[in-house]
């Protein structure tokens, strides 16, 4: 006989050790992304302070924004809606072998 509290705490284990790697995997990432964009301030301060003349391209003076979890979840529906407009653009087209039941 199948003990089904054991079972639905086994999920519930397995499910909360998922979050956490999750939430570990985004830490790590925030953090690489504080390193390197420190590094690169150092980087431009260490060259504007040796170089007289201050002519910077348009590509060095700009500054990576480091996604909130509000623009992250913008980036996700936007994908998903996309995705959604061709499923039903393949599947309205009159071409396309579906038949609906």
């Amino acid at each position: 006989m199948i003990n089904f509290y054991n079972l639905n705490f086994f999920n519930l284990f397995q499910i909360n050790q998922m979050v956490v790697r999750m939430r570990l995997g985004k830490i790590v990432g925030d953090l690489k992304v504080k390193i390197k964009t420190s590094l690169r301030m150092r980087k431009r301060s260490s060259l504007s302070s040796s170089s007289s003349s201050s002519s910077t391209s348009s590509s060095s003076s700009y500054e990576k924004i480091e996604k909130s979890d509000s623009m992250r979840f913008e980036l996700r529906s936007r994908k998903a809606h996309k995705i959604i407009q061709q499923t039903l653009q393949i599947a309205d087209s009159p071409t396309s072998r579906t038949y609906a039941l």
